[in-house]
């Protein structure tokens, strides 16, 4: 009988402590939430004092990403090749890490970090559909399209679970409903998952955007939108897609490295 009672005794307590521990970790929350609303009320009255508007939508409390490492996928090279190009194709090492792919409607190449080049004569039968048909398997978004008739350019930029990598663009031209070339940027993507990283905050990003602002005398007079993105690397051999927090305005888009601070214009 005095074994139970000191069970039930235990089991107050433990029940007791935890729901301690809950109302703690609670309040803890409750206080980083009132402390990040604060920050957030005293950056728009920054913003406001320098006469710079903040867009009510701007999401203050997104997080950075980390970088993504890309590696090649000649599965995914043959098939968008095999798509553009109408049917089966045939591969060659070109040497240089580059790789083409052809058949009887033309040739394809892609290089290292994924930049391609087609050369082609591929009749399609709704150049508008096609393209977004190409967008839909390939992860492409933010398609532009400037046509007259079936002739003209289709623009799209390529995403990672529903992130933009600016600077990876492809661009279409048709002639009379006949594709005849793509140019751009194709990024295997290994893996192919974002995650949150521990870099610079996007308060941090709009503090220095708007002492970058001042110390240039950079002309805009609103923030329109903030976003975390990754940015396609320039050097050809860099196997890294480096994530960067894009700024835009009413007059350009500008883009703050997560890692160094650095800003650039688009």
């Amino acid at each position: 009988m005095e074994t139970y009672r000191l069970k039930n005794i235990a089991i107050v307590i433990l029940a007791l402590l935890n729901g301690f521990l809950l109302l703690l970790l609670g309040y803890q929350y409750y206080q980083s939430q009132m402390a990040a609303a604060e920050t957030e009320r005293q950056l728009r009255t920054l913003f406001a004092g320098s006469h710079l508007a903040l867009a009510e939508d701007v999401d203050l409390r997104q997080g950075a990403l980390r970088p993504l490492g890309v590696r090649r996928h000649s599965e995914e090279e043959a098939a968008m090749a095999a798509f553009l190009l109408d049917g089966e194709v045939q591969s060659t090492n070109q040497g240089g890490g580059i790789y083409s792919y052809e058949n009887g409607c033309g040739t394809m190449q892609f290089r290292s970090v994924g930049l391609l080049g087609v050369e082609l004569s591929r009749p399609v039968l709704d150049v508008e559909e096609f393209a977004r048909d190409f967008c839909d398997q390939f992860g492409y978004r933010e398609l532009r399209l400037e046509l007259k008739g079936q002739s003209g350019t289709a623009d799209a930029v390529q995403y990672v679970d529903g992130v933009p990598i600016r600077g990876c663009t492809v661009t279409m031209t048709f002639d009379r409903g006949v594709l005849t070339g793509i140019a751009g940027s194709y990024v295997a993507l290994e893996e192919g998952a974002v995650a949150a990283g521990e870099r610079l905050s996007a308060v941090t990003v709009l503090t220095r955007f708007l002492d970058y602002r001042g110390e240039e005398g950079i002309v805009c007079n609103r923030v329109e939108d903030l976003q975390c993105v990754y940015v396609l690397p320039s050097a050809a051999s860099a196997q890294t897609l480096l994530p960067a927090w894009q700024v835009v305005t009413d007059t350009y888009t500008y883009f703050v490295d997560c890692a160094t601070g650095e800003i650039t214009r688009q």
